[in-house]
């Protein structure tokens, strides 16, 4: 009988929207959702952009951020303000660098005045016959230059003496790499400092465009596969501040397995904290719980990170909230960045 008992508990525990088990969460109403504000006494989180498809990246000689979501490329300082944004639709910032090639004119993002740089000289084989002479015009123009950069859409940008120029690549050239990695072009290195990438400990994940949340839907390689890539980053030892879970109450079913009523995922309220010095910064957010995962649940939060070393340069650290379908009723997907008051 007391089998019984305990089985139907389970049952109705974990495959309906009851929630038998008691809240180990405390004054419930102090947990704000990010997106309407969540803070401790010395510590806010600030929302920098709604875009989850993005990347974050450090300049370790100058000591601040990027963050790059396609749309605008933001500066932020270790204090974690923000110092200056682009939002024009034709920029791109190549894998890890600095600069922000726009339609008309070059940002320089390291610089502690950033003004457009107009272009010396761009060079599109498109509408110039150089089909023959391109390597040629290339080489002269690496060589003189100071700075090469490899663009994502088939452009080589070389800072020379006279100023920028952009030499469209020839048809019957190309990249190694692709648009999430460094690209290089035959035996001619880029020529940039690259800036680092931060990491989410806890979903063992970098901040590029091909960061994971670590949940169950959303992981798109394996541990195997990121131990073994290229990233110079492997060998940092990151700061492992991790969002810990306190909470979780289930709202809803959400969904059912096909063809039958047997609930397949609930929607759920979680209840976070996360620690920044000597105190908690608390917040809910919405997530996913499915049946028979008895204390797991689909959270979708990343804690960006800086390696160890840099500590004592910033504490700023970035939450991204991403979850994948529109019931999320918090409306809270997006970018924060975590900072002192």
């Amino acid at each position: 009988m007391i089998f019984v008992i305990i089985a139907l508990l389970f049952f109705v525990q974990q495959c309906t929207s009851i929630n038998l088990l008691p809240s180990f969460v405390s004054n419930e109403n102090n947990y704000k959702y990010l997106s309407t504000g969540a803070s401790s006494e010395n510590y806010v989180i600030d929302a920098i952009t709604d875009k989850t498809y993005l990347y974050i990246t450090y300049d370790t000689i100058n000591n601040y951020f990027i963050v790059d979501d396609s749309y605008q490329q933001i500066k932020i300082d270790t204090d974690g303000s923000i110092l200056f944004k682009t939002s024009d639709k034709t920029a791109e910032m190549p894998f890890k660098s600095h600069y922000v090639f726009a339609g008309n004119a070059v940002y320089d993002f390291s610089k502690s005045e950033i003004v457009p740089e107009p272009y010396f000289k761009r060079i599109n084989t498109d509408t110039e016959n150089l089909e023959k002479k391109w390597i040629t015009i290339f080489k002269e123009f690496y060589n003189q230059a100071s700075t090469v950069v490899y663009g994502n859409n088939d452009i080589i940008y070389l800072k020379i003496d006279e100023g920028w120029v952009a030499l469209h690549l020839s048809e019957n050239h190309y990249f190694g790499g692709d648009n999430i990695s460094a690209r290089t072009f035959e035996n001619y290195p880029a020529k940039y400092n690259q800036l680092i990438f931060l990491k989410d400990t806890k979903s063992n994940t970098y901040s590029d465009w091909m960061s994971h949340s670590g949940s169950s839907v959303d992981k798109k390689y394996n541990d195997y596969d990121f131990e073994h890539s290229n990233y110079p980053e492997n060998e940092f030892s990151y700061q492992n501040n991790k969002i810990e879970k306190i909470g979780l109450k289930k709202t809803e079913s959400n969904s059912t397995f096909a063809y039958t009523p047997i609930i397949s995922q609930f929607l759920a309220v979680g209840y976070y904290k996360l620690q920044k010095g000597d105190e908690y910064v608390r917040f809910k957010e919405d997530a996913v719980k499915f049946p028979f995962w008895f204390f797991q649940s689909d959270s979708y939060l990343n804690n960006y990170t800086l390696p160890e070393q840099f500590m004592t340069e910033t504490e700023v650290s970035f939450i991204r909230y991403s979850y994948p379908t529109s019931a999320n009723k918090s409306k809270s997907e997006g970018l924060y960045i975590v900072k002192r008051k």
